[in-house]
């Protein structure tokens, strides 16, 4: 089976999707900042850069870990969370991200699972070329607030963020080019 950014549920899984919408604990990070640690908040913000070149997509703006960031140049034991791995943008992101803003017909009006989404940028691109429902999913809970301080620099509202291994569910997501989106 290929995989494909547009996914449907099988209709005997939306009560999965269904807790996506019903803003469930899992969706902390639902609506725009409402949920983000005031520290947590304040330290990302200190120890990230907003940056928006030096990559495939410079239309979306980016809080990341950069050489003029404190925590590129001290020891990764010092960093007080889980390793930053959300604050880079990786090749493989920043292509379909790209392919995304240069295709908008792909995920026009279709809804998009970005999984390990890390600093969001995939979801943002398709949120961006007219995704009607956007679920980002990443295992760490940093990412999710990256994610929604991503949003926020490029003007979107927030779309719902699972900080959960979704890979290790029981729910199966049908993963199909042929199906057409879905009200979630």
């Amino acid at each position: 089976m290929a995989f494909s950014l547009c996914w449907k549920a099988p209709r005997s899984q939306w009560s999965f999707l269904q807790a996506v919408n019903s803003g469930s604990p899992l969706f902390l990070w639902r609506t725009m900042g409402s949920c983000l640690d005031p520290k947590m908040k304040a330290y990302l913000e200190e120890n990230t850069e907003v940056t928006s070149s030096g990559s495939l997509t410079p239309e979306i703006q980016l809080r990341l870990l950069t050489p003029r960031c404190k925590f590129w140049w001290e020891r990764a034991d010092l960093w007080p969370y889980s390793d930053p791995y959300w604050a880079i943008y990786w090749p493989g992101g920043q292509a379909l991200s790209r392919y995304l803003l240069d295709n908008p017909a792909v995920v026009r009006g279709k809804s998009v699972l970005d999984l390990g989404s890390g600093c969001g940028a995939t979801a943002i691109a398709a949120k961006m070329s007219g995704a009607s429902k956007i679920l980002a999913n990443d295992i760490d809970p940093i990412a999710g607030m990256a994610i929604t301080l991503n949003c926020k620099l490029n003007g979107l509202n927030p779309f719902p963020v699972l900080t959960k291994n979704i890979l290790n569910t029981q729910q199966e997501l049908l993963l199909d080019p042929w199906n057409p989106s879905t009200d979630w």
